[in-house]
């Protein structure tokens, strides 16, 4: 068996990526908890999705989530996505142009 190689790159950028979506998000989510949403269903949808950014440590962890633990677990999840993200470029694209699968 192989040794899997582990993209730092990839794993930043996908990281990146899933931070700056969760930013929106979270930013989606306070404008509707405030009330000042008037831009319709882009701000509704953004709110929406909020809940599957934070998936991870704000459902299994939810009495510890205050204060400053809540960005904390914000950004364990971005590493957590982006981890996750990594290892499937790796097993849907580097792995079958390699042909490791024969």
């Amino acid at each position: 068996m192989k040794p899997i190689k582990f993209n730092f790159k990839t794993f930043l950028i996908s990281m990146s990526i899933v931070g700056v979506f969760t930013l929106l998000t979270l930013f989606a989510a306070v404008i509707t908890d405030e009330g000042t949403d008037r831009s319709g269903i882009i701000i509704i949808t953004l709110a929406r999705l909020f809940h599957v950014f934070r998936f991870p440590t704000h459902t299994l962890f939810f009495d510890f989530m205050n204060g400053i633990m809540f960005f904390m677990g914000l950004i364990i999840n971005c590493f957590l996505y982006g981890f996750f993200i990594e290892r499937m470029y790796w097993v849907f694209i580097i792995n079958r142009t390699k042909k490791y699968w024969t």
